[in-house]
């Protein structure tokens, strides 16, 4: 591995009580409630997405249900865009047509997109009038551009969210089976899985959605973190050695079972459900499933991501979702530019309560409220996270282009049948990657991710 480093994240831990979800003061402590009480309500459209319960309880309990008392002056109609690629593909029908909905939700590598087609409009006004930035516990989170603009807003939980591998405890124990510390002693506990009856890892394959957001990221993270930081910053491509491997490594995951039978037409919600159902034995999701797996199966854990080598410490590199780019967006044609903007900073402060109230989760988006009865599961993820010396984004939401994110889901696709090899793979991805990165050093929004050397 590289020298030791570290990327700087402060895990602001909320204390302790629970359930406001009062975010009038956004509005009334910058003066700007009753600047916007019209007689006739401005009429909002937003896109949502519409793929998972985590996104669904979002719009449906805290969006929905607070907008009369807190922004009584709008009328929103949704519009449902689903998930994943169908809601990049709709999204990008509406950037082509220049007619887009006025709020929607939108990660970095559709972020670019809209705003070189000059379809974004910049918040940074609206958000320093009304001091929506003092609201962040780390400013990086509202940070404008080299040129002052500021194009989305977001809670900030994602600075929390990392890709887990989860396991019944139940079953391990069971079998016998010890938690595997290196991808071969993960392979061995698959093949023996496999011959119980059981789904040894359960994802969402629909897409290539799992190895999409983050198994890819993982399993090149498994053996050089340094080569998952330089795909970021455009500085090297799919050639390189340690991505051939990962890519092998998932292959050979495919070729010995380990995922659900046809898992490249698993949908997300199905996926969860053969884990929390016993069907499998193991989950490959982001830790904003804690809770629900929690509740749905109480003798949840999760083990460190198995490392190519044994002897590594493989708590130290750790992936976290989202990008500077991520987050509610603003037509910049929209006929309410207050308006909308107002309604997406309400959708961040939303957010933001959801995962404080409902998963008793952090963010970096202040609400006020204070978080009680964490987990000890939860404590666990935390600290792990905290702990952890390399923490790095999501390449495919923080370094991907739209033509590259399309691209790389169908080559996941196919990677998951288990006949395509990362030749193939490789051939196929790697001349809209070498035209990517070079966006990516050009870019005049580009953020850089950078390893700081330990003190």
């Amino acid at each position: 591995m590289a020298k030791r480093c570290k990327i700087y994240l402060l895990i602001f831990m909320l204390s302790i009580t629970a359930a406001c979800s009062d975010s009038t003061g956004l509005y009334k402590n910058a003066g700007t409630s009753e600047a916007f009480t019209p007689t006739n309500k401005v009429k909002i459209l937003f896109l949502s997405i519409s793929d998972s319960d985590v996104r669904e309880n979002i719009r449906e309990h805290y969006i929905k249900a607070n907008l009369e008392k807190e922004m009584p002056d709008l009328e929103v109609e949704f519009d449902l865009g689903g998930g994943g690629q169908d809601y990049a593909n709709k999204l990008k029908v509406y950037n082509s047509s220049g007619n887009m909905p006025d709020v929607w939700f939108s990660e970095q590598n559709l972020s670019t997109v809209v705003i070189d087609s000059g379809n974004a409009l910049d918040l940074a006004p609206y958000i320093y009038k009304w001091e929506f930035d003092k609201k962040f516990t780390e400013k990086e989170f509202i940070m404008p551009d080299k040129n002052g603009r500021i194009y989305s807003v977001q809670s900030g939980n994602d600075m929390f969210t990392t890709p887990r591998l989860w396991y019944h405890k139940n079953i391990f124990k069971r079998y016998g089976i010890q938690v595997p510390n290196t991808y071969d002693e993960l392979l061995k506990v698959c093949e023996l899985l496999k011959v119980k009856g059981l789904v040894p890892i359960s994802i969402s394959g629909r897409d290539g959605w799992t190895l999409n957001l983050h198994l890819l990221q993982t399993m090149i993270m498994a053996e050089e973190p340094q080569v998952a930081l330089d795909m970021l910053n455009g500085n090297t491509d799919f050639t390189n050695p340690v991505i051939q491997r990962a890519l092998e490594r998932i292959r050979k995951l495919v070729q010995v079972g380990a995922f659900p039978y046809n898992t490249a037409n698993l949908d997300y919600e199905p996926a969860i459900n053969m884990y929390t159902s016993g069907r499998a034995a193991m989950l490959s999701a982001f830790s904003w499933e804690l809770p629900r797996l929690e509740k749905l199966a109480p003798d949840t854990d999760f083990m460190p991501w198995p490392s190519v080598r044994g002897g590594t410490d493989n708590t130290k590199a750790v992936q976290y979702w989202g990008a500077p780019l991520s987050g509610y967006m603003v037509w910049a044609k929209t006929k309410n530019p207050e308006a909308a903007a107002r309604f997406a900073m309400y959708c961040a402060t939303q957010d933001a309560l959801y995962y404080n109230i409902e998963s008793k989760a952090p963010t970096m988006l202040n609400t006020g409220v204070r978080i009680e009865n964490t987990s000890a599961l939860a404590k666990k993820d935390l600290k792990q996270l905290d702990m952890a010396e390399i923490k790095i984004p999501s390449i495919w939401s923080a370094a991907f282009n739209t033509r590259t994110s399309a691209e790389i889901s169908v080559q996941n696709r196919k990677l998951l049948t288990g006949r395509y090899s990362p030749d193939e793979y490789i051939k196929a991805i790697n001349p809209l990657w070498i035209e990517n990165a070079k966006e990516i050093r050009e870019r005049s929004y580009d953020i850089h991710y950078k390893f700081h050397p330990q003190p």
